[in-house]
């Protein structure tokens, strides 16, 4: 099977990245960010970038993903720059695979 990326952002946050062959999912609504996440469930793409914006308004919704195997969950600033979500993430990701924040402990 061949996997794709996908990103979910507002249209002028993501349009650009179909240059790259990331396949784009614009969203306007909450009800439409989770009919992508729908999709995004079905096991067609391997990563998933999201807007940082975007991914606080579906957080509930996007924690199942992030509980899956596939696809991996990237956060990414709008264009309206970044919330620090990401980063939070990050820190999230590596106490939990580590037992201790490596990356950002003089922060």
């Amino acid at each position: 099977m061949e996997y794709k990326i996908a990103i979910i952002g507002s249209p002028n946050s993501i349009l650009g990245f179909k240059a790259l062959g990331v396949v784009p999912f614009p969203v306007i609504t909450e009800d439409d960010g989770r009919n992508v996440l729908n999709e995004i469930k079905k096991g067609k793409y391997a990563i998933l970038l999201i807007t940082e914006d975007w991914a606080a308004k579906l957080d509930t919704d996007l924690e199942e993903i992030k509980e899956m195997t596939l696809p991996a969950v990237v956060l990414l600033p709008s264009q309206t720059g970044s919330m620090g979500l990401g980063e939070q993430e990050l820190r999230k990701i590596v106490e939990r695979a580590v037992g201790s924040d490596i990356l950002f402990k003089d922060k």
